[in-house]
This record gives structure tokens, sequence and C-alpha cells, in this order.
């Protein structure tokens, strides 16, 4: 009863996956206009959705805490990817980067938001914290290397510091801070403002939802290495994400399910889907290689999605 009633605050999201990939199948629409829903979402919509959650957030010690456990995992997890890929028969220069860091943006919000609401969204924002500066300061600057070289750390920073998502945590934070999110509740064209982004933040989840159904394809080629490497990441990171959820956030923090809800979506997620943007000139096998683990990745995610409100049931805390 527990499951089929967490199944049912995902279905929704299945339900608009699949819609995607008829449009695509369909020929409804064109890639071109994917890509341009991409852009909506990463620059408005979950920007919207982000500001509104922080801007009721009072920031705590320990939230600054799981952001640190979340970045120092990324870097270990890397670390660990470099030793395992010979091992594992991969041999691509790409594997590390598909062993850590976590698509949040595209992916990780919208799902979470649809289970435990907009409210709560803020929560999943200050895991998705500390992998975000991993992504930014360590795997991309990576990923540059292996193409053009490296590019200088204070363009790296101000890449990180213009990135709408995180201009719009550090606005809400601001906005709470100066007391303003409560005064513009009593003003009514301030409110008709608030209202206009719930409304623009409330179009993350089926937007996304329709990008992954459309993006969602196998392509040509041998899946024995995308399916050893997503396989050696769940088994390093559901691990790791129990660990934190259950006896750091629960136990230690005494925080509320919904925080450990986020820790272990976020362990659950595919890795970033910017990875092929950093492949120019790459052989044709490493990026089938590397699109092939994204698409099973995302498919694994849509599996286990589903079991974790079944162990943090919504509204339980």
């Amino acid at each position: 009863m527990v499951f089929l009633s967490a199944l049912a605050k995902v279905v929704p999201v299945f339900l608009l996956i699949l819609l995607g990939v008829a449009l695509r199948r369909l020929h409804f629409v064109r890639p071109e206009t994917v890509d341009d829903l991409q852009k909506l979402v990463v620059n408005v919509t979950l920007p919207a959705a982000l500001f509104l959650a922080f801007s009721q957030v009072t920031v705590e010690p320990q939230y600054v805490l799981i952001a640190a456990i979340m970045a120092s995992a990324c870097v270990v997890g890397l670390l660990l990817a470099r030793v395992l890929n010979g091992p594992l028969g991969v041999n691509s220069p790409y594997m590390p980067s598909l062993l850590t860091g976590f698509e949040a943006g595209m992916m990780g919000y919208a799902i979470y938001a649809a289970v435990y609401g907009q409210a709560n969204i803020y929560k999943f924002g200050i895991v998705d914290l500390g992998q975000v500066l991993f992504v930014f300061f360590v795997l991309v600057p990576g990923l540059e290397r292996l193409v053009t070289g490296q590019k200088p750390l204070r363009d790296t920073a101000l890449g990180f510091l213009k990135t709408p998502v995180i201009l719009a945590i550090l606005g809400g934070l601001i906005v709470k801070q100066l007391g303003l999110a409560n005064l513009a509740e009593g003003n009514p064209l301030a409110s008709s403002v608030l209202e206009t982004l719930r409304l623009l933040g409330g179009m993350t989840t089926p937007l996304v939802a329709l990008v992954i159904g459309y993006e969602l394809q196998l392509r040509a080629g041998a899946l024995g290495r995308p399916a050893r490497t997503i396989t050696a990441r769940l088994l390093v990171w559901i691990p790791f994400g129990l660990a934190l959820a259950f006896l750091v956030v629960g136990r230690l923090m005494r925080l509320d399910p919904e925080f450990q809800a986020a820790v272990m979506t976020m362990v659950i997620l595919p890795p970033p889907f910017v990875i092929p943007l950093f492949m120019r000139g790459a052989e044709e096998d490493d990026v089938n290689y590397v699109l092939n683990s994204l698409t099973m990745a995302t498919l694994v995610t849509l599996v286990l999605y589903p079991l974790v409100p079944v162990v943090f049931p919504p509204g339980a805390g």
C-alpha cells in the first residue's frame, strides 16, 4: 500500500516522459525546440522555483556541512574511478566523469519536487550545492583539459557565479536575510510578482519530463561498457547515500525525511548531461559509450526513484 501510494506520486512524471518519447517518435517536435525548452528550464523556470524556495530558508550550520560532504564525496568518487577504469575493462578517458557528479538541474529537482513539493525543493538544493561546486571547479575543468587545455580559475569562478541556478539561490538567501519575502507577501503588486515566479517554477517538472522522454534513446554500439560503468556507479553511491541519509542527516543532524530523501534522490541520478559538450574531436566509440551510459543511467534512475518515497514518505517528518 505504501509503495502504491509512493508510486502514484511518480506516475505523472512517467506519463509525461512517455509523452516526450511519443513526441520524438511522431516527429511532432523538432530537436531544436527541445533544446530551447532545456534553456527555458535552466535559465528561467528552475531559477524561479529555487529563488522562491531559498527566500524562505534560514541557513543552518548543518546545511553547509551537507554541501561539504557531498563535494568531498564527489572528489573521492573521481579518484576511485581512475583506479577502476582499467579493471572494469572500460579504458576510456571519459569514464571517471561518468562515475561521479549528478544531473540535478535537468532531472533531480523535477522528480524530487514532483513527490515532495516545491516548498521542500530547497532541501534538495542544499544537497545539490556541494556537487555543483565539484562539477564547476573539478569535473568541468578536467573535461576541458581533454579538449582545449586548462581554463584559468578566475574564469571558472565567474562562470559559477553567473549560473542562473546559483544566482537564484543567492538571491533567495539575500531576500530572506533582508526580510523582503514577508514584506512582499503583504503588497499586492509584489505578491503578483511572487505568484508569477510560482507559476514559472511549477513548469519545471513537466518541461523536464518531456525533455527527458524526447532524448531517451540508446545509440547503436556495445552496451557492455556502459552497463559496467553504471553498475559500478550505483555500487559506490547507493551505500554512501544510505549512510549519509540515515546516519548523518537523520540520526546526527536530526533533519526530516524530506532531507534524507533529497540525499537518496541525488545519489541515484545519472551523471551530468553536460559531459558530451566536452567531447569535441572524441572517437565515435567514446561518444557512443558516454551517450549510452547517460541514457542507461537515466532509465535506472526512473526505475529506482519510486523506492525513495517508500523509504522516506512525504510529510512523515
